[in-house]
């Protein structure tokens, strides 16, 4: 059993690493969320790295607008900071409102899947053709007939992890990756829809089995995430909370709000 925490980057740096060394006292991993516009999470990550012994994780970063070269370089760069016992996970998804806000998601579960293999054979130390990954080349601007290695690892060991709700990206979770995050803000995976009684229609998880079915990684980790916004004062708790919730609510297709029990009307002014 992985046993973690994740933490959001809305308090500064240095106030993050003082949270993550009490964090490690109890548990096995931290995590950091990627929001895009919240703090530099591979810089953030590192010094907790560095300072505590944990092992470290994204939950979740995303491929949009980003180059695959720097994040597996990031992610076997933290690998070389864990001690025996310890890993670095990639968790990775489709990216949530603050990407979608800011940029085009085309093909997102394909996007994934590229992103996903390029960084698993830079790990292991061999080359990449960028031509190879069609629509990773076409949105960054690299040369099709350019290669790519690290010629300073060979076997990082980095665990990789896919958030996502739908049935296409966790079909492919389980085909390429790890493990799937499964979080309880996640309406899909949510107490309402434990609550509606149609946990097993609305939640997807057996598009992984589909997805086992082709893999040829062994080891499967199935992790779940409660969400808690934790205060010596309760409305600072729920402000923060509501903050978090805007940002899942905002991504969410209405189909999926309705399945687990949501009107319109209960989320249409967060949602503007």
């Amino acid at each position: 059993m992985i046993k973690g925490i994740q933490l959001h980057g809305w308090a500064d740096g240095p106030q993050m690493v003082e949270v993550a060394e009490i964090a490690a006292r109890s548990f096995e991993t931290v995590w950091l969320s990627d929001q895009l516009q919240s703090r530099g999470v591979a810089v953030l990550l590192g010094a907790i790295a560095a300072r505590t012994g944990a092992g470290v994780g994204t939950a979740v970063t995303f491929p949009f607008g980003r180059n695959p070269l720097e994040m597996a370089s990031s992610m076997a760069t933290l690998a070389e900071f864990m001690p025996e016992g310890r890993r670095v996970s990639m968790g990775i998804g489709t990216g949530g409102g603050l990407v979608s806000a800011l940029m085009s998601r085309q093909n997102p579960t394909e996007y994934v899947a590229e992103f996903i293999t390029m960084c698993r054979i830079l790990w292991q130390g061999d080359a990449i053709r960028m031509g190879d990954y069609p629509r990773t080349c076409a949105a960054l601007g690299l040369r099709e007939d350019a290669r790519a290695s690290f010629s300073w690892t060979s076997n990082a060991d980095v665990r990789v992890v896919v958030a996502g709700a739908g049935p296409r990206v966790l079909e492919m979770a389980g085909e390429l990756a790890d493990g799937v995050i499964c979080a309880s803000n996640f309406p899909a995976h949510s107490l309402a829809a434990f609550r509606s009684g149609q946990f097993d229609a609305v939640s997807n998880l057996d598009s992984i089995d589909r997805g086992r079915k082709r893999s040829l990684r062994g080891e499967f980790t199935r992790i779940y995430g409660v969400n808690l916004s934790v205060s010596a004062d309760r409305d600072s708790a729920c402000a923060a909370a509501r903050r978090q919730a805007t940002l899942i609510v905002s991504q969410q297709p209405p189909e999926n709000l309705h399945q687990v029990g949501f009107e319109p009307s209960d989320y249409a002014a967060t949602r503007a």
